[in-house]
């Protein structure tokens, strides 16, 4: 009974598979190794992740079992994404340049036709028997110079170029044909696609033949084609006139479009004098009148129509920065989505309707759903990255809500390339993204992709580059996220590393930062770990945490010198020192030994390192501390030479009278002589409530 069951199932996988286009997982050099078995052609659907036209055929067209019938016994189907793998390859070679493109090839490679554009699968099995019916367009090309196409041969050649989407070609031989046709030959239903290409104007000339002989047409073609043709013309007008802000006077024409449409038999009449409405205000330059008119009775378009009317819309409005039509747009787009069933214009109204809505509002968006997977869907449907704000209620979030996301150029942003939402990390969702994020600090900023994964990581967002920190979500060699998953994938070229460690620099992840510096230091040569290229890795944040790298910067000092800069070479070598020094300060039980500051003394003086004066008295203070001298007149005497606002004071102050209490007369003395020489207000102030004096 199982093994029976088991074969049924099998067979309803099978029909599943079948019921539809089997698009094949094969490289295009299998797929011709297949073809040659089989003796079949191949068909190639040409595609890109973000195209719309490219979904609609696969979700609508593909998915039918009509075209599952017709493309899987005809051909060996296959499917590239053209920005992957040989994908890119593919496009150079056959020239594919538009999306879709579907292209019909022999099992040697060569291009026998090709498809552009989405449409009905009906149109589209036509369009793909055109070319199976020719040997090739070269071909057809050759025949085609040589003179020796009869009519019915240069309206099939016109055909194959129309629909492989060479429209410069298509056009220079449809201008040749249409020149050699009789009055008699432009009637015939054989040349009507032909007509039907050229009559897309209402003044062309073409358009007038058909409505001089509509009757004719209409017996012919069939009238609701011929009532498309004339809808069409008028919609072309009127679309460029919507989209575009053409020169005055092309939109004089308005009123005889009007009269032209009240005065004859054209189809969705209503819908076309409101298109006339909008693009009237359009020529006007009324941004008030063209919401009025688009606010209204929209329910007379059908989605095509509403995909053109609000792409007009979109660019018109944009023009005014007036922020309650842009919100105006917004609301009006958002009520009209839920209305629009056809999935292509669908999305485009669905950008304009979040993007407008930001647009109009003031300050950042943030977007009012409830979960992380609302807003996550919600991404999907814009094809846009979520911009995560983790926050708390503490003074740093409201710091950064009163002064960094007031900015104009931050709100700009945000609204424009992103789906902002907020989570308080205490409360709601927050223990969810603590989990799934291991977000342990307030006031960090992710940003997700579709799938809600990191895409990029921001943290310290006060320190005055926010946008450049932004807009790093855009580069593949910044984005936190992306460079975490290679490393994490294996990537481990010097050239990566250090990418890797300069985001994971300004995300602050101190253990992993240890772990990528110590592994790409040991992974160069010495040649390498002297050039310029890898010279952050002394920076102290990086060599503090390896006593190997910062022992090879001082003990090849002067060669980093010569290719580096001695000031720049210097620097990093004090901030180093300074680091050490004031490890013994600041770390309880530090490991470092009265030797070990005569050491570095020793090196300071041996190397005229620069600002050794300064060094050296932060040296001679420590080795006081070190050796368990609590006397002020011994640190008075050390600190000789050393600006009055760089004595480590308050550090000397709180570790000493810790154990020697009985001495806090002398050092507060002595803070006051300090607070007394010093010039800079802030550091006065300071002193003062330390001191408490």
């Amino acid at each position: 009974m199982k093994k029976l069951l088991s074969v049924f199932v099998g067979l309803l996988c099978s029909v599943a598979v079948f019921a539809q286009t089997n698009f094949q997982e094969l490289s295009l050099e299998e797929a011709c190794k297949k073809a040659k078995t089989e003796n079949k052609p191949i068909f190639l659907d040409c595609y890109t992740s973000w195209c719309g036209p490219c979904k609609m055929m696969a979700n609508e067209v593909f998915t039918l079992k009509e075209a599952g019938d017709y493309f899987n016994k005809n051909f060996v189907c296959v499917k590239t994404d053209m920005e992957k793998g040989g994908g890119p390859a593919i496009g150079k070679q056959y020239g594919v340049d538009a999306y879709p493109t579907f292209l019909i090839i022999n099992a040697n490679g060569k291009l026998m036709h090709k498809v552009v554009g989405a449409m009905p699968l009906e149109k589209l099995i036509e369009s793909v028997e055109i070319g199976l019916k020719a040997s090739s367009l070269a071909e057809y090309e050759a025949l085609y110079q040589a003179g020796k196409l009869d009519l019915t041969e240069q309206m099939a050649y016109w055909k194959l170029l129309s629909v492989s989407g060479d429209v410069v070609k298509a056009q220079s031989v449809g201008d040749n044909l249409w020149g050699k046709l009789t009055e008699k030959d432009k009637l015939s239903a054989a040349y009507w696609p032909l007509l039907q290409s050229r009559a897309t104007s209402l003044e062309s000339e073409e358009l007038k033949f058909v409505c001089a002989n509509r009757g004719h047409f209409e017996k012919e073609i069939g009238k609701e084609e011929v009532g498309d043709l004339i809808y069409n013309s008028f919609m072309s007008e009127l679309n460029l006139m919507i989209v575009y802000q053409l020169p005055a006077k092309k939109y004089d024409k308005i009123p005889d479009i009007r009269d032209l449409l009240e005065n004859n038999d054209v189809p969705r009449k209503d819908a076309l004098f409101k298109m006339i409405d909008l693009a009237e205000a359009r020529g006007k330059y009324d941004a008030t009148g063209f919401m009025d008119a688009l606010d209204t009775n929209l329910d007379v378009l059908n989605d095509s129509e509403k995909s053109w009317v609000f792409e007009g819309a979109n660019l018109f409005i944009s023009m005014f920065k007036d922020k309650a039509q842009l919100k105006r747009l917004g609301e009006i787009a958002i009520r009209e989505k839920e209305l629009i069933r056809d999935e292509v214009a669908k999305s485009k109204v669905t950008k304009i309707a979040f993007n407008f809505r930001r647009a109009g509002n003031d300050g950042v968006y943030w977007e009012d759903l409830k979960t992380l997977r609302e807003v996550l869907a919600q991404a999907e449907v814009e094809d846009k990255y979520v911009f995560l704000d983790c926050h708390n209620n503490g003074q740093t979030t409201k710091a950064i809500d009163d002064q960094l996301f007031t900015q104009k150029e931050v709100e700009d942003l945000l609204n424009k390339f992103f789906i902002n939402y907020r989570v308080n990390l205490e409360e709601g969702e927050g223990a969810k993204v603590i989990r799934r994020y291991g977000i342990n600090i307030p006031n960090v900023m992710l940003v997700l992709d579709k799938e809600g994964n990191v895409r990029h990581m921001i943290s310290n967002v006060m320190n005055g580059n926010f946008i450049e920190r932004v807009q790093e979500t855009f580069d593949d060699n910044k984005a936190f996220g992306v460079l975490e998953a290679r490393y994490v994938s294996g990537d481990r070229s010097p050239e990566f590393m250090v990418q890797y460690l300069t985001a994971l620099s300004k995300v602050a992840n101190s253990s992993k930062m240890a772990l990528v510096a110590v592994e790409l230091f040991a992974s160069l040569n010495d040649e390498q770990r002297t050039s310029p290229e890898f010279w952050m890795l002394y920076n102290p944040q990086f060599s503090g945490i390896s006593s190997e790298m910062k022992n090879y910067l001082f003990s090849h000092l002067q060669e980093f010198r010569e290719k580096i800069g001695t000031e720049k070479v210097d620097q990093t070598v004090v901030n180093q020192i300074y680091s050490d020094l004031s490890s013994v300060l600041y770390a309880q039980g530090s490991r470092y030994t009265v030797d070990d500051i005569n050491n570095i003394i020793q090196f300071i003086k041996r190397h005229d390192i620069q600002d050794s004066q300064q060094l050296l008295c932060i040296a001679n203070i420590t080795k006081l501390f070190k050796s368990k001298v609590h006397s002020v007149k011994d640190y008075k005497k050390a600190c000789k030479g050393l600006k009055p606002e760089n004595i480590p004071f308050a550090d000397l102050y709180a570790n000493i009278l810790a154990v020697e209490p009985e001495r806090t007369d002398e050092w507060n003395a002595w803070g006051k002589e300090i607070v007394a020489s010093l010039t800079d207000p802030g550091y006065i102030q300071w002193y003062k409530q330390f001191l408490q004096l």
